[in-house]
C-alpha cells in the first residue's frame, strides 16, 4: 500500500502482458486471444448485405470460370497428347526399316510431348487450385458474412436413397458438408476429381519419358 493504494507488482503485469504482445523483434501488432474466430476465419469487415451478395456472386462466378477452363484445358491438350501418339505409331510402322531416321523422329515427338505435358499439367494444377481457393472464399464468406442470413435446412434425398439436411441459404456450405471426407456415404465421395483430373498429363509425361528411353537402348543396344 501506498498512500492508501495498492501498489501493483511489475513482475506480475509483464507476465500478464506476454501472453499478448508479440515480441520486440516482429512488427507490433496486438494480439487478443479470445477475438479469434471460432470458425477458423478472421472477424468480416463491415459489409452490406449487398456488398456480400456481390462477393458471393463474384466468388462464384471465379470458380465457375475456372472449372471451365479446367475441363478445356484438358479436352485441348488431351486431344493433342493423342494426335502424337497417333504420330509415333506411324513413324514405328514405317521407318522400322530405317533406324537412324526412326530415332530421330520419335526423340523429337518425344521431346514435344515431354513439353506438352509439361505445360498441361502446370497450368491444370494451377487451375484446379484457383477453383479450389474461390469456393474456400465463398464458403468462408457463408460463415462470416453470409449473404442471407438464417437457416432453411431441408433434407435432400441422394440416388443411394440416403437423405442429408442441408442448409439451402448456404450452398458453398451444403456442398461441403455432402462431400465432406468424414460424412461421405459412398466411397468416390472419397475420390477428389481434381486430383485425378491431374494424373492424366502426368500419366502421358511418364509415357514420352519411357518411349525416348526405350527407343534408345533399341538402338544403342539392342539393335
Amino acid at each position: 500500500m501506498h498512500d492508501g493504494r495498492p501498489v501493483l507488482d511489475r513482475r506480475l503485469l509483464v507476465r500478464e502482458n506476454a501472453a499478448t504482445l508479440l515480441p520486440a523483434t516482429v512488427p507490433c501488432r496486438a494480439v487478443n486471444p479470445s477475438s479469434e474466430s471460432s470458425a477458423g476465419a478472421p472477424p468480416s469487415p463491415g459489409l452490406s448485405p449487398d456488398d456480400r451478395r456481390w462477393l458471393h456472386d463474384k466468388y462464384e462466378r471465379l470458380a465457375s470460370e475456372e472449372g471451365q477452363l479446367s475441363s478445356l484445358r484438358t479436352s485441348y491438350y488431351a486431344a493433342i497428347g493423342t494426335v502424337i501418339l497417333t504420330g509415333l505409331v506411324v513413324s514405328i510402322a514405317d521407318l522400322l526399316n530405317e533406324p537412324a531416321l526412326l530415332v530421330a523422329v520419335v526423340t523429337f515427338l518425344s521431346a514435344l510431348g515431354v513439353l506438352i505435358s509439361l505445360v498441361w499439367a502446370v497450368l491444370l494444377h494451377r487451375t484446379n487450385d484457383a477453383q479450389n481457393l474461390w469456393r474456400e472464399a465463398a464458403l468462408l464468406l457463408e460463415h462470416a458474412a453470409p449473404p442471407v442470413e438464417g437457416e432453411w435446412m431441408v433434407p435432400i434425398t441422394l440416388r443411394s436413397g440416403a437423405k442429408l439436411n442441408l442448409n439451402l441459404l448456404h450452398p458453398f456450405e451444403a456442398h461441403a458438408e455432402r462431400f465432406s471426407q468424414a460424412k461421405s456415404i459412398s466411397w468416390m465421395d472419397r475420390v477428389n476429381p481434381s486430383t485425378w483430373t491431374e494424373l492424366l498429363p502426368v500419366t502421358f509425361l511418364g509415357i514420352w519419358v519411357a518411349v525416348f528411353a526405350i527407343v534408345w537402348v533399341w538402338f544403342l543396344v539392342l539393335r
